[in-house]
């Protein structure tokens, strides 16, 4: 069976390879058409995933999550331009916490993390090691529920609990931009709760300019992405010889998030 999804995914490859190469300006055209026939309204620009990790200093979960209640407020769309929606975000074993946020726009994400609000979150005494990554979430993630904007959501804390997000990166190795493009394509529609126990939505996401590559999932629960981590069509994608250096993080979903628009639901 495993041997059967790295053929299939590579035959996926093999297809796009034989293709005729795409230009930059056909490419961009490929994503405009699919934004026409329905991946994404039409007015709509591509819309970008901020991911933001910091660890504390001096302060206790306790105090952190005080914290995290007191300003939940200030992220909505109301009150940040361009903001979709944010998940706070947080694994106490490896100490690491933050939020995975869609902004309508690349601009949008870049003016969030030069504006004096932010400058004040990332000077906080008590929050350190700040990373800010900053992806383009391609047109076809509408077919893994992976487009905040067109997603149901929910507004009640209750529902994000046991709710966990896995965030993957990886770079490509003697593969080409559209040719990861057409691979995307080819296997988004494998990404669906019908097919995967457990699975909310997934956002690909990529950084043309750092090489970086992934996606942004979100689960039903911590079991549901273990589950998914030792299946065989996850050992095929990581065994899939274009897709090189893979990491993979685990985070549990705060219940504010339900303020910042941040539990999706299907």
């Amino acid at each position: 069976m495993k041997k059967l999804i790295i053929l299939l995914i590579t035959a996926s490859l093999f297809v796009a390879c034989t293709n005729k190469k795409k230009s930059d300006g056909e490419a961009n055209a490929s994503m405009i058409e699919a934004s026409q026939n329905g991946s994404l309204k039409k007015e709509q620009s591509t819309p970008h995933v901020l991911i933001v990790n910091y660890n504390l200093k001096e302060m206790s979960i306790e105090e952190h999550a005080e914290l995290g209640a007191n300003v939940a407020p200030n992220f909505t769309p109301e009150k940040i331009e361009g903001l979709i929606g944010k998940s706070f975000i947080g694994n106490t074993n490896t100490g690491v916490y933050g939020g995975v946020y869609q902004f309508s726009s690349k601009e949008a994400a870049e003016k969030y993390i030069t504006s004096e609000f932010w400058l004040g979150i990332e000077a906080h005494p008590n929050l350190v090691n700040f990373t800010k990554e900053v992806y383009a979430v391609p047109p076809f993630s509408n077919k893994s529920n992976g487009i905040w904007a067109n997603r149901k959501t929910s507004s009640n804390p209750a529902d994000a609990m046991g709710m966990h997000l896995l965030v993957v990166k990886y770079n490509l190795k003697e593969m080409t931009l559209d040719q990861h493009y057409q691979l995307g394509v080819d296997v988004s529609p494998n990404f669906t709760s019908k097919k995967i126990e457990g699975f909310i939505g997934k956002s690909f996401i990529g950084n043309t300019d750092t090489g970086v590559f992934g996606g942004v999932y979100h689960f039903k629960s911590k079991e549901a992405v273990d589950t998914y981590l030792n299946s065989e069509f996850w050992e095929g994608i990581e065994n899939h010889p274009n897709l090189v250096n893979f990491t993979k993080e685990i985070y549990g979903i705060a219940p504010i998030s339900a303020i910042s628009n941040g539990i999706p639901m299907l």
